[in-house]
């Protein structure tokens, strides 16, 4: 088994999908949602939110002509390509808080603020607390060790199999864990969870740069993210946010920058344009 969404870029999603009351009314059922995230689902009630449903035309904005025969169009391109399906994915995901990212962090209501706040300070107090006890439990079995022989048993042996992943069948879900070279089955448990199996053939290359050029071409298609998650982080006091932001400085594609077809990122929206990407339908379903 393995934990959802591992890629650097999902940094954000649980961020983002805190805010989901803002962009939804009644109450969620937290046993349809991955458990990763449900300590980021608050039922405080919901935010009207007013803001127009569509951000900026990118296609009306005049970019630069660019060569695609040279070696930084060309690795670029090929990046642009491969994180795309992924960020077609989480953008559908992401549908419902469109409204929100364009009106900004006023549309959060306070108390959920508040209470993803409090929710971060008790996990940093039970983390410390787990590392105290942790070194506890290291020193005691040390005092063991040299009190005793060690004696070691083993049953069986490690399975060579492909690693399996039980999650909700959600279509998009499962899209992105295809993806992360996970393939869907007809299986079923009596959960309703669909069974995935690891492709063994399946190379991750998605580095580091890759990951948050994922993060800022999800900017582009959902105007306003960067802003609203920068601006979250801090309302929250995220832990690490800083460290996260200076690590996505030396990858050129800063989180605390939004996307700008006009100056930065031209080369990005000519190859986006080039190819239609932001004209193809999504691989998954909302649904």
């Amino acid at each position: 088994m393995r934990t959802l969404f591992l890629r650097t870029a999902d940094i954000l999603l649980p961020l983002l999908l805190s805010t989901v009351l803002c962009a939804q009314s009644g109450a969620i059922d937290t046993a349809a949602v991955p458990e990763g995230f449900r300590p980021y689902v608050h039922l405080l009630g919901s935010a009207e939110v007013i803001a127009p449903l569509d951000g900026p035309d990118w296609r009306s904005m005049e970019i630069k002509d660019y060569d695609q025969d040279q070696k930084k169009y060309r690795e670029l391109e090929e990046m642009v390509l491969a994180v795309w399906p992924s960020v077609q994915i989480i953008t559908v995901m992401l549908d419902t808080l469109r409204p929100t990212f364009l009106s900004g962090i006023e549309s959060v209501p306070t108390d959920t603020l508040r209470a993803h706040r409090q929710e971060v300070k008790d996990g940093r107090a039970q983390a410390k607390a787990d590392r105290k006890e942790e070194r506890k439990e290291k020193k005691a079995q040390k005092q063991d060790d040299a009190s005793e022989d060690e004696v070691s048993l083993t049953f069986g042996e490690e399975s060579d199999g492909p690693d399996t992943l039980f999650m909700p069948d959600v279509d998009c879900w499962i899209a992105m864990q295809e993806q992360d070279g996970y393939l869907r089955t007809d299986s079923v448990n009596a959960d309703g969870e669909r069974m995935l199996l690891q492709n063994p053939d399946f190379e991750d290359e998605m580095g580091m740069k890759a990951a948050f050029l994922l993060v800022h071409l999800l900017d582009r298609q959902n105007p306003g993210m960067l802003d609203f998650a920068d601006d979250y982080a801090k309302a929250i006091k995220l832990p690490y946010w800083r460290t996260i932001k200076m690590f996505s400085r030396l990858t050129g594609y800063r989180l605390n920058r939004s996307y700008d077809p006009e100056g930065a990122d031209g080369r990005i929206e000519h190859i986006i344009r080039t190819h239609g990407l932001d004209r193809l339908d999504p691989p998954c379903s909302p649904e």
